[in-house]
């Protein structure tokens, strides 16, 4: 900053130089010199200003995630196929991540969602926490017509109610009960019911093995009271529960739900 004064300095000498010499009226100089100081100042007030809105914009953009979870062949990577390219495909149990750029259709103008169909090998389900703290909702995806894996799911939705980051970000649920076209497939209310009667059993079991000192408020906001029977009305998140079948392509419900959050 030294050193631009000092030149500055050097050129103002040498235009009064030149003013005795050729007569240069050196206020005009003066105000144009403002002017432009003004133009540079305002330039660059905009570059800061521009700056910040493109950090702010990535920022939210990253809020953009629907989290497609469930246990393994409940059809999760099947739906994602179905979105991104209108075609059912076979599919294998995935071992990692797939993510997919969705148009959504609104009413007033197409909107790109990230989706990222994360594994349901209980193995990886380590690293959902990175996915937590930048979704915007959770599809939660279970086969309506396999009653054994009514407890894993019960399960990891426990566990997922009792998650900091989902209870503080109020992450909204979708729980969609797939396959539907299948003979021994199951009313949604019904394993809506059998779904609460898991959760309330695992959430006694917690209650009970808490000492008096470690049961707080905190823990009563996650679980409830042990009076209360578990609802998912009464969920610490909002839920929406839906039927579909992503083989006969009856998957409006699940979009129109998401479109309700965004």
């Amino acid at each position: 900053m030294d050193k631009l004064t000092k030149i500055f300095h050097q050129v103002i000498n040498e235009i009064k130089k030149i003013d005795i010499k050729y007569g240069i009226n050196l206020n005009d100089f003066h105000n144009l010199l403002f002017v432009i100081s003004i133009l540079f100042g305002l330039l660059f007030l905009f570059y800061i200003v521009f700056i910040f809105f493109t950090i702010f914009l990535k920022k939210k953009k990253t809020y953009n995630i629907v989290l497609l979870l469930g246990p393994c062949d409940s059809g999760k990577t099947t739906f994602l196929f179905k979105l991104k390219i209108n075609k059912l495909c076979r599919t294998v149990p995935s071992m990692k991540e797939n993510i997919a750029f969705i148009n959504i259709k609104d009413k007033k103008k197409n909107k790109s969602i990230k989706f990222v169909d994360f594994p349901g090998h209980p193995k990886l389900s380590y690293g959902i926490e990175k996915y937590l703290s930048i979704t915007n909702v959770i599809i939660y995806i279970l086969d309506s017509s396999d009653r054994q894996s009514l407890k894993i799911v019960a399960e990891k939705l426990f566990e997922l109610f009792m998650n900091k980051t989902v209870v503080k970000r109020q992450i909204p649920f979708i729980i969609c009960c797939n396959k539907t076209d299948l003979c021994n497939s199951r009313p949604k209310q019904v394993i809506k019911e059998d779904l609460e009667r898991e959760i309330e059993i695992l959430k006694m079991s917690k209650n009970k093995g808490l000492d008096n000192d470690e049961y707080t408020e905190e823990n009563e906001y996650f679980l409830g009271q042990n009076s209360e029977f578990f609802r998912f009305e009464k969920a610490p998140c909002h839920i929406e529960i839906c039927s579909a079948s992503v083989k006969d392509d009856n998957i409006e419900e699940i979009i129109d739900l998401v479109k309700k959050f965004y």
